[in-house]
C-alpha cells in the first residue's frame, strides 16, 4: 500500500476527525514530509481535505474515484479473500487479467480500470468505456470445475450485479436473458466471461469473469449506434461521494457469497425473478442476425416465440407459434422483444 493509499484510509476510516501531520506520522510510521506530499496528491484529485492551524488535516468530501486500497479494507472486514488491482487505462479488463496468468498470478483477485481502450463485449461486440462514466472490472478465479459449470458464472455475475447495482439506486434492476443487466427499459451492464480448460484433466484452470457497468451517462450521450439501447445508473449531473467504491465492494460480497456455494446454484431463483423476458413473446436472432431455425429440421424459420422459463442450466424455455418447444442455450442466440 502506498503512503498516499495508507493516508487516505486512516482519513477516511475517521471522517470529520482532525489528525495533525504528527499523528498520521507516527501512526503509519512515516513522515511528516511523507504526509505532507500524500495529502498534496489526495487534494489534486479531488479530496476535500482541510488543513488547520493548531488542528491538523480532515477530510471532508471524498470524490467518486476507485481506490484499491478502500475496496480491500472493506473486503478483508467481510472476510472476502480478493486481492484488489486499480489501473489507471488497459485495453480491457479482462485481456490485462490473461496477460497476468501469463506473468505466473495464481491468486483470486479483482482488477478495476478507470477507463478502457477496448472493452469488449459478448460475439465480439465493443463495450463503450469512457474514463469517468463506468465502472470497469475483472475477476480471476480459479474454480474447482469444468468448463459447463463455468458458463453459469455469467449467470451469478448477472444477478449479484443487478443486486448491487438495485442497493445503491433504489431503483428497480432487472436482467435480460442471458447476461444484461437493465434499468428503466435500457442496458447498464454487460458481462463477458472467459477461461482456459485443461484438457488432461476436463477441468479449468482458471476463469476470468468481466463486467461494465454505465455509472453516469456520459457528456453529450452514448454514441449513435448505442444510444437507444444503453442507459446508466445515475445522470452525469449526479456525481456521487464514493460511489464506486461502495457498489464494488456491494457487488463483490454478492458475488462470493454465491460463489463460495457455487454448486447449489442459490442464485437461479433470483436470476429468474428478475429476467423480465419470461412469459413474453420475442424475436429470436442468431448471432449472425437471421431469425432462428430449429436444430432437427429445415422447415419454416421460428422467428417468433413464447419464453415459458428458465431451465437450471439456465437455458430458455420458448415454445414457437406452430406449438414446438424448444431449449436455447446462451451460446446460440440473442433475444429481442418483439
Amino acid at each position: 500500500m502506498t503512503v498516499k493509499e495508507q493516508v487516505l484510509l486512516l482519513l477516511e476510516n475517521h471522517r470529520g476527525e482532525f489528525f495533525s501531520g504528527q499523528e498520521i506520522a507516527q501512526q503509519l510510521s512515516i513522515s511528516r514530509a511523507g504526509v505532507w506530499k500524500a495529502v498534496k496528491v489526495l487534494q489534486k484529485e479531488g479530496y476535500a481535505i482541510e488543513a488547520v492551524n493548531n488542528r491538523g488535516y480532515v477530510l471532508q468530501k471524498a470524490p467518486d474515484v476507485l481506490s484499491a486500497a478502500f475496496i480491500e479494507q472493506k473486503l478483508r472486514e467481510k472476510n472476502i479473500p480478493l486481492h484488489v488491482r486499480v489501473e489507471k487505462m488497459v485495453d480491457s479488463t479482462n485481456n490485462e487479467l490473461k496477460r497476468y496468468v501469463v506473468n505466473g498470478e495464481k491468486r483470486d483477485m479483482v482488477l478495476l480500470a478507470k477507463e478502457q481502450s477496448a472493452g469488449r463485449g459478448r460475439r465480439g461486440h465493443s463495450f463503450y468505456s469512457p474514463e469517468g462514466t463506468g465502472l470497469y472490472m475483472s475477476l480471476l478465479l480459479h474454480p474447482d470445475a469444468g468448463p459447463k459449470e463455468a458458463a453459469m458464472l455469467t449467470t451469478l455475475t448477472a444477478v449479484a450485479a443487478a443486486k448491487a447495482v438495485e442497493k445503491v439506486s433504489g431503483e428497480t434492476v432487472q436482467i435480460k436473458w442471458v447476461n444484461d443487466v437493465w434499468m428503466r427499459g435500457l442496458k447498464i451492464s454487460g458481462i463477458l466471461t472467459e477461461g482456459s480448460a485443461s484438457l488432461e484433466e476436463g477441468k479449468l484452470e482458471y476463469v476470468i469473469v468481466g463486467i461494465g457497468i454505465n455509472m453516469y451517462e456520459p457528456q453529450g450521450g452514448f454514441p449513435e449506434e448505442i444510444k437507444n439501447v444503453a442507459g446508466a445508473v445515475f445522470e452525469s449531473h449526479e456525481q456521487k461521494e464514493n460511489l464506486r467504491n461502495m457498489l464494488v465492494v456491494e457487488f463483490l460480497e454478492n458475488f462470493m457469497a454465491y460463489y463460495q456455494d457455487f454448486p447449489a446454484r442459490n442464485y437461479l431463483e433470483e436470476y429468474r425473478k428478475r429476467c423480465f423476458v419470461i412469459g413474453k413473446r420475442v424475436r429470436i436472432i442468431t448471432p449472425e442476425g437471421a431469425p432462428g431455425r430449429t436444430k432437427d429440421t429445415d422447415a419454416a424459420d421460428r422467428e417468433y416465440a413464447l419464453v415459458l422459463g428458465i431451465d437450471d442450466e439456465c437455458h430458455l424455455n420458448v415454445r414457437y407459434d406452430d406449438g414446438t418447444t424448444e431449449y436455447l442455450s446462451s451460446g446460440e442466440i440473442s433475444v429481442k422483444l418483439q
